[in-house]
């Protein structure tokens, strides 16, 4: 019995050993260069330096369109300035042209509910074609989107054309 005791000290022992080692081997190093597998960074887009969470790209008409959700605001900003408007908005929806990936094009934030971190925002988006839904309007392009810690928004309008 005691040998028998031993065999499984010395297994969980081994066992929480490789787990260790790996996770460790895992770990990033403060000012390693970024990795990238079969990738390449292409563009980028500051967001207004709001948080993004689920990005849903769509293909409208012409143009590919990313929907951007975001958390709430932080106790230093709660409410980010838009530079479109001029205005500080509670974090919501970004969109932004991703046509062409070298040079997104940040197009109009849609304010979400007030609030921090989980409490506001507009954290999940989706998009759908007025002509996938049974009683939509064929020429427009539907959004759901949570609003702050609310369930998901129903019975959304849909989104005005997208600015060029």
């Amino acid at each position: 019995m005691a040998s028998m005791g031993v065999r499984v000290g010395v297994s969980v022992f081994l066992a929480v050993s490789l787990f260790a080692f790996s996770a460790n081997a895992q770990q990033q190093i403060i000012g390693a260069p970024p990795e990238a597998s079969n990738m390449k960074l292409v563009g980028t887009n500051d967001l207004q330096a709001r948080s993004a969470y689920q990005p849903t790209i769509h293909h409208q008409g012409d143009r590919w369109i990313a929907y951007i959700g975001h958390h709430g605001g932080t106790d230093e900003i709660p409410a980010p300035v838009n530079p479109l408007t001029g205005r500080a908005e509670p974090n919501g929806t970004s969109i932004v042209d991703v046509t062409d990936p070298t040079q997104p094009k940040y197009l109009r934030h849609i304010p979400g509910q007030e609030g921090k971190y989980e409490s506001g925002g507009a954290q999940m988006v989706r998009i759908c074609d007025g002509k996938d839904l049974p009683k939509g309007d064929r020429n427009a392009v539907y959004m759901l989107r949570t609003f702050g810690s609310e369930p998901m928004r129903s019975g959304t309008l849909p989104i005005p054309p997208i600015p060029r």
